[in-house]
């Protein structure tokens, strides 16, 4: 069975007005390298919004493990082309942010505080980032931006991750930062990557 399935799909984002896209069928197995490639405008935003749940298709079905979404999905990890973080946390609050939301993790984060900092001080540390984890994101480069971004998408140990304009920010990330997050994406545990 698939893990992310589009049949005949189709989204306009107002009513009767031009279709992002169009009669869209797709199937993305477990451990399965997907890249949507296009130009600007074509769509490529759109599948991974319809994908997370943020939108939703104006005809056709998605589903992800089998069930049809009916709205945000919490199995999705997203790294966008800006960082995204908020200004009044540091890089671990950042990081963190997921597990006050996402269950079961927010139910256990009180109890289990310590545990989820370091799961997060792990992934800040195979990123390159230890010793900044206290900085806010204003003290921080674009590049280092964008691996706690990689970071906060990962904490919460999706199924699937997916990465929008991601030749962006692998551009910003150093060589030496991209192998470690290479290495957090070859983790053992099945991840399909949505580009």
């Amino acid at each position: 069975m698939a893990f992310v399935k589009f049949e005949e799909v189709s989204l306009a984002y107002e009513e009767g007005g031009a279709l992002a896209i169009k009669d869209i069928s797709l199937s993305v197995q477990q451990n399965e390298f997907i890249a949507v490639v296009g130009p600007s405008g074509c769509g490529k935003s759109t599948l991974m919004k319809l994908v997370s749940g943020l939108s939703e298709p104006t005809s056709g079905y998605v589903y992800i493990d089998g069930r049809q979404i009916g709205g945000p999905q919490k199995c999705i990890g997203m790294a966008f082309q800006a960082s995204n973080l908020l200004p009044w946390r540091t890089t671990l609050e950042n990081v963190m942010l997921p597990l006050e939301i996402v269950q079961p993790y927010r139910s256990q984060l009180r109890r289990k505080r310590k545990e989820f900092e370091a799961m997060a001080m792990e992934l800040i540390e195979r990123v390159g980032l230890k010793g900044w984890e206290h900085k806010y994101p204003w003290e921080l480069s674009g590049g280092m931006q964008q691996r706690a971004s990689i970071c906060r998408a990962l904490i919460h140990k999706p199924q699937l991750l997916m990465l929008d304009e991601p030749l962006v920010l692998w551009m910003r990330l150093r060589v030496k930062s991209c192998g470690a997050c290479c290495k957090t994406f070859g983790r053992s545990s099945p991840l399909p990557l949505f580009w």
